[in-house]
C-alpha cells in the first residue's frame, strides 16, 4: 500500500511531514523523494535497532547537518508534540500502527510464537517486559489483558495456568508462553489463540491502545490547515480507536464531559481501504490492513 499511503499524504514539496513509525526506513524514504531541499521531515521510533540501521539508511542525508531534510528521533510517535510543537504546524503525519516485518522475522524479544526467544516484547527500552508482566500481574488482571487485547476466548483459562505456572518457574522465553496456551487451548484453535495472546501481552507491555489515543490528539493539534492524518492499523480494536476519534472530531458533539465542539477534521475515507488481491499475494501480512484518512479542515 505504499504509494496509495504517499498519494494519500498529499505531500507539499516544501512541507513538513511526520513518519510516526520508521521501521525500516520505507515510508521515509518515499516521502523525502517527494521533498524539495525546504522540505522537513520527522521520524520517530522506539527501536533502538531501527534507529540504528535508518542512520546507516539516510547518512548522506543526515550528514548535511542543519540543512538535511529527515531528523531521526529515538522516541514514540505519541510525543511528537513535545519533540517537535515549537517547529511550527505540520503538513501531514502518518502511523503506521503494528509490529514491522523485520521484529517478526529477527525471532528476537519474544514477538513471535514461532521462535524461542527472550520475552521482552518491548518496543523500546523502558518499562517492563512481558516476562516480568506475566510473573508480577494478579490472576484477573491477565486475563482482562487477553480479554480486551486480543479477545481471546480462553482467557481466564489461559491466566489461571499462568499463575500456576509461575509457582513452579520463572517466565522466561517465547516458549514458556506459548507452552501455556497451547497446554489451555484446543488442538483446533491453538494458532488463533497463540496469536491472540502474543498479540495482547504485546500491547499491554508498550501500552499501545493510550499511546495511540494520545498520538491522535497531539498529531491532529499540531497539523495545519489542509494537513493529513494517515493511519494504518492491523486490528479491530486499534482500527476502531482511530474510527471514533476521526467520527467525533469531524462532527459538532455534545455530552456530559465535553463542551460542543466545532469539527477540526475531514474524513476523507469513508470506509477503511484495504489492500486488493495483488498486494495481499506479494505480502500476506498486509492482509489485515485498513488505511484512514482525515484532513484538518
Amino acid at each position: 500500500m505504499l504509494e496509495r499511503v504517499i498519494e494519500s499524504l498529499k505531500i507539499k514539496p516544501d512541507g513538513k511531514y511526520i513518519d510516526g513509525t520508521l521501521g525500516g526506513g520505507g515510508h521515509s524514504e518515499a516521502i523525502l523523494k517527494r521533498l524539495s531541499e525546504k522540505g522537513k521531515l520527522f521520524s520517530f521510533d522506539k527501536d533502538p535497532e531501527a534507529i540504528e540501521r535508518c542512520r546507516e539508511k539516510f547518512w548522506g542525508e543526515l550528514a548535511k547537518g542543519v540543512d538535511s531534510r529527515i531528523e531521526i528521533y529515538n522516541d514514540g510517535f505519541e510525543n511528537a508534540r513535545s519533540v517537535v510543537g515549537d517547529r511550527g504546524e505540520i503538513d501531514g503525519a502518518l502511523l503506521d500502527l503494528g509490529l514491522s516485518s523485520r521484529q517478526l522475522d529477527s525471532g528476537s524479544r519474544g514477538f513471535s510464537y514461532r521462535s524461542d526467544s527472550e520475552l521482552d516484547m518491548r518496543f523500546g527500552t523502558s518499562g517492563k517486559s512481558a516476562a516480568e508482566l506475566l510473573q508480577a500481574a494478579k490472576e484477573e488482571e491477565i486475563e482482562r489483558i487477553l480479554r480486551e487485547y486480543g479477545e481471546e476466548p480462553f482467557a481466564r483459562r489461559i491466566a489461571r495456568r499462568v499463575v500456576e505456572r509461575r509457582r513452579a518457574i520463572i517466565f522466561k522465553t517465547s516458549r514458556d508462553l506459548a507452552n501455556v496456551v497451547e497446554e489451555c487451548v484446543p488442538a483446533r484453535s491453538r494458532l488463533k489463540s497463540l496469536s491472540r495472546v502474543f498479540q495482547a501481552v504485546r500491547i499491554a507491555v508498550n501500552d499501545e491502545l493510550v499511546a495511540l489515543s494520545r498520538a491522535l490528539e497531539e498529531i491532529t493539534d499540531l497539523l495545519a490547515p489542509g494537513g493529513r492524518i494517515v493511519v494504518i492499523s492491523y486490528h479491530s480494536l486499534e482500527d476502531r480507536i482511530v474510527k471514533r476519534f476521526f467520527k467525533e472530531r469531524s462532527a459538532k458533539f455534545r455530552n456530559e464531559d465535553i463542551a460542543s465542539r466545532a469539527p477540526t477534521l475531514k474524513i476523507i475515507s469513508k470506509k477503511p481501504i484495504t489492500p486488493d488481491k495483488e498486494e495481499i499475494l506479494r505480502n500476506p501480512r498486509a492482509r489485515s490492513a485498513k488505511l484512514r484518512i482525515a484532513e484538518k479542515i
